[in-house]
């Protein structure tokens, strides 16, 4: 997480939630908050203003949150009367997490080189279901500078097994070899 001050927010809509009963709303309309503000720059902006007073604030959110899970509005107004808006995104990210792990869910971004295939994901999928004992979702992404191999991200776990990696660490490893100059050989 980037700011750990966002932790005590989430964990306190996720307590929340839970004691209502209403967790997988409240994690369904949350990410959906996220996602619309991160798709929004307009709406970063606004809500990033200072200029803006928090009350125009809240009603712009209302609208954004109208007919969803109350429970979500009223952590945005918590956020907003705070003055801690800006750590919507970390709190939300640390209330998935959590809501994840008590679902015994597990989140993974692998990170390819080229696409890989349904067949393959599915079969990674499997194998890391079968090695965590967890319902695993894969989110898949394509970075052709990692040049070859996968790079994996499992909460705060990073495998890199990259082809990339690999050359820096030869690289690395040349730059702080001491070899034998011309005539020693």
């Amino acid at each position: 997480m980037a700011d750990a001050a966002a932790l005590p927010y989430a964990e306190a809509l996720y307590d929340a939630a839970l004691a209502d009963g209403r967790l997988e709303s409240t994690n369904r309309d949350l990410a959906g908050v996220h996602h619309a503000i991160d798709d929004s720059p307009v709406l970063q902006r606004f809500l990033r203003n200072p200029a803006f007073p928090p009350d125009a604030k809240r009603r712009v959110l209302a609208q954004v949150t109208a007919g969803g899970e109350p429970l979500v509005d009223k952590f945005l107004n918590v956020l907003v009367e705070h003055g801690r808006l800006d750590l919507l995104t970390d709190a939300a990210d640390a209330f998935a997490e959590r809501y994840r792990r008590e679902q015994h869910e597990l989140a993974v971004s692998l990170t390819t080189a080229v696409p890989i295939d349904d067949a393959q994901a599915e079969s990674l999928r499997q194998r890391l279901e079968s090695a965590t004992g967890q319902t695993v979702t894969i989110r898949r992404t394509v970075d052709a500078s990692i040049i070859g191999g996968v790079v994996l991200r499992v909460r705060d776990l990073l495998v890199d097994a990259s082809v990339r990696r690999r050359l820096e660490g030869l690289r690395l490893s040349l730059k702080t070899s001491k070899l034998p100059s011309g005539g020693e050989a």
